[in-house]
């Protein structure tokens, strides 16, 4: 997350009034259960937000966002969290709500939550090279070197002209990777000492015969 430039501008599309809404499920006819079942459905398959369905004001939400984004910038992490966890419940589709709520999971250390939100970021915006490059790191800070080169790898292939920051620090994370997976394998191939047991046990030379003593310095 660069700057708050990057919330972004959300449409108000298929605007519904509001009144006609409430005349629907409070009339008592077929109509209102066909309705109200059309609904439900359309947010249990997250094809509508509940922002949408409830009409929430969304140059409000947008402030909610900026304030959320400010609190992450400066450090109060939890506070972030809390703002983008009913963010992300009323308006699942936008973008930016899943990157940030990832960003303060992440700085908590919940990286598990983290990963998920910015998996869920890049549903919707799939050349989001903050996300990728984040989730790249998690999987990098756990030892998942395949997972993490990928995500890696990607986020290099959308800006090949080495213009975008978060394109820039995958390609420093890759270097990181293989150095790391040099270290590794140096330490698979280093010889071990042979234990005590199997080592060939040689008897002081004042205790050697004269033949033995002969032979040993041959």
């Amino acid at each position: 997350m660069v700057d708050g430039k990057i919330i972004p501008t959300i449409s108000s599309k298929n605007r519904i009034d509001p009144e006609k809404i409430r005349s629907k499920l409070l009339s008592p006819n077929p109509k209102r259960i066909k309705y109200i079942t059309d609904i439900l459905g359309a947010l249990s398959e997250n094809k509508i937000t509940f922002a949408s369905v409830m009409q929430l004001d969304r140059k409000k939400m947008r402030t909610l966002a900026e304030q959320g984004y400010i609190k992450l910038k400066h450090g109060r992490y939890d506070e972030a969290r809390k703002v983008f966890e009913i963010l992300c419940f009323v308006d699942h589709k936008n973008y930016f709500h899943h990157l940030a709520l990832g960003g303060a999971y992440h700085k908590l250390r919940k990286y598990l939550d983290a990963a998920f939100q910015y998996t869920e970021c890049l549903k919707y915006d799939p050349e989001n090279t903050n996300a990728l490059v984040n989730r790249g790191e998690i999987f990098l800070k756990h030892k998942n070197y395949k997972k993490a080169a990928e995500d890696f790898r990607s986020a290099i292939i959308i800006d090949q002209e080495g213009q975008d920051l978060f394109s820039n620090r995958a390609r420093s994370l890759v270097i990181a990777i293989k150095r790391s997976l040099a270290r590794e394998k140096g330490k698979k191939n280093v010889t071990l000492p042979q234990s005590p047991s199997r080592r060939r046990k040689i008897k002081p030379k004042v205790l050697m015969s004269p033949k033995a003593r002969k032979k040993l310095l041959k």
